[in-house]
């Protein structure tokens, strides 16, 4: 668990310095040229139909599987705990990839008004 934690450390302390880098590169250069443009708009277009399609993909093994997870609560009384953590864990799962999923879809459609 202590290297779990030590990880965590590490991203955080990465996602902060790459915020504060970018930050710093947001202010020092605001122009891109029309083809640096161009191919980030096409790479997020990209990047969002795959993880349309891999989101879709999660969704439903998740309804099937919760769907598992809830029967097997019901009929089976002394696994009703452990059906329950389950089922919390892949909708918890489910939410982090549709939350990432809204934010690539947030940013290709921010590109399209442009």
């Amino acid at each position: 668990m202590e290297s779990f934690y030590n990880i965590c450390v590490a991203l955080s302390l990465g996602i902060v310095i790459g915020f504060l880098f970018g930050g710093i590169k947001l202010t020092t250069k605001r122009t891109y040229t029309e083809a640096q443009s161009r191919a980030a708009r096409k790479f997020i277009n990209r990047a969002a139909f795959v993880l349309k399609y891999f989101t879709f993909l999660l969704l439903a093994l998740g309804l099937v599987w919760c769907t598992y997870f809830l029967i097997l609560g019901a009929v089976i009384p002394e696994q009703t705990d452990y059906a329950n953590n389950v089922s919390e864990l892949i909708v918890s799962v489910l939410t982090v990839i549709s939350i990432i999923f809204a934010f690539v879809e947030f940013l290709r459609r921010t590109d399209d008004k442009d």
